[in-house]
This record gives structure tokens, sequence and C-alpha cells, in this order.
């Protein structure tokens, strides 16, 4: 667990906090994996959770949880009762669960991460439940940039409670998948980059190195159009 060391002053005010906001049913968790799924290509340290939702006859049924550090994954909540589980709503939070996700969102060290992911901050973090304390430690300590999922009408509210100074609204309604992973990308770039102080990042990874390639074009197939937009400019090479 990184509990700081304070020598790595200002970089949290540097390193955005994307988040991705939409309605109920609006697949911001499958928007995020979309971008997931271009930004770990270019083997992006990422810490956190993805929330992947249950449905039953067309009704939203419970959550799973997914490490995407491990790749490891627990179910965590349930419309169906059960006397062992924390309620919050009407879910029904499973003890092993909440402990599996705490564990997820524990502090990184923000030497050894690009990238913290939490979907998704809600209405029971903003009442001081689920991931409330993760998600206080992790903006009182230097963080990489972040990716949140929040719904629409907590947007401003969530905002406000966490005091976030520079953040990156990317409404599902509008937004380019590809174009969010490239300023993922910047972001991640920059706070490397700010880490060292140079422009050239000397991996903290004990085998690690960074390979300085061509850029890679997200879906650069023959005849990609013209504009498609760079994606993975540098490439992350932690084999050395």
């Amino acid at each position: 667990m990184y509990t700081g060391s304070g020598d790595l002053p200002g970089l949290s005010a540097q390193a955005p906090v994307f988040i991705i906001t939409g309605e109920q049913g609006q697949c911001k968790t499958t928007f995020l994996h979309l971008v997931l799924s271009l930004t770990v290509g270019a083997n992006v340290r990422v810490m956190g959770i993805l929330a992947p939702g249950h449905v039953r006859d067309g009704r939203r049924s419970g959550f799973a949880l997914i490490n995407l550090a491990t790749g490891e994954h627990e179910e965590l909540c349930s419309i169906d009762p059960d006397p062992r589980c924390e309620v919050h709503g009407r879910y029904y939070f499973r003890p092993e669960g909440l402990a599996f996700g705490r564990r997820a969102l524990t502090p990184p060290d923000p030497r050894k991460t690009d990238l913290a992911v939490i979907d998704e901050v809600g209405r029971f973090e903003l009442q001081g439940a689920i991931w409330a304390d993760q998600i206080d430690r992790l903006v009182a300590l230097p963080h990489p940039p972040m990716i949140w999922t929040v719904r629409r009408r907590l947007l401003d509210t969530v905002i406000r409670n966490w005091e976030i100074k520079n953040p990156v609204i990317v409404d599902v309604r509008a937004a380019s998948v590809m174009a969010t992973a490239s300023g993922v990308m910047d972001a991640i770039w920059a706070w490397r980059e700010a880490q060292t102080g140079s422009g050239l990042l000397v991996s903290q990874h004990p085998r690690g190195c960074i390979a300085f390639d061509p850029p890679v074009l997200a879906g650069a197939t023959a005849g990609a159009p013209a504009g498609t937009p760079t994606i993975l400019r540098r490439r992350y090479n932690p084999e050395g």
C-alpha cells in the first residue's frame, strides 16, 4: 500500500480525472471498457475496478467486479436478499465483493501506476459507503490520471464532493471512444514525463524501459481513414 512519501509534489494537480458520464443504461461501463481496450494495448499499468452489470427479466439485478490490475473477478451485489450482506438501496452487497473491491482500490505507488479506474462513483459513495473511503485516500495522495464513471445527474455533486480541480467530462451521448483513449494516453505520458522532469522517462519497472516506437494508429489497417487518430503514440515495453 502506498502511504505517500512526499517525493512527488504537485503531480496530482497535473493528473486529470476523466469522468465518463451518462444516465443509467447508457453504456458507461461499455464505453469505459472500449477505452481501456485501446489504452491497455500500450502496456499501460492500470489499477482499479470495472463493474459489469447483470440483467434479469429486463431489469438490473446486480453487479460483478473485475480487478483491472490482476484480471481477477468477484460478485459484488445482487437484488437477492442475503442476511450476510450490507444493504444499500435495493442491492445486497456481499462482504467478499466489498473486500475484493477495496483491495483493488488500495492507493497505488504512483511511480508504478499509469492509470486508476473506478467504475462507478455514485450515490452510495456520496453517502460515505462502498468505495467512499478508498476514493478519499486516492484523491488525497499523489495519483496518476484517473477514469471514473458517474451518472449524469450526480456529476456536479461528485466533482464538488471530492474537489476535482481538473475533470475531463466525457458524455457517452456524443463522445468518441478513440478521441477519449487518445486523451487518456496524452495524460499518461504527461504524468510519466512529469515524474522525471525531462522528456524521457526512466521506467520504475525493474526490467522495464520505454520504447519510442513509430506511431501506432488505432485501427491501422489497409484503407484506414487518413484522419484516424494516433492512440498509442509511444509504447511502454515492460520486458525491456
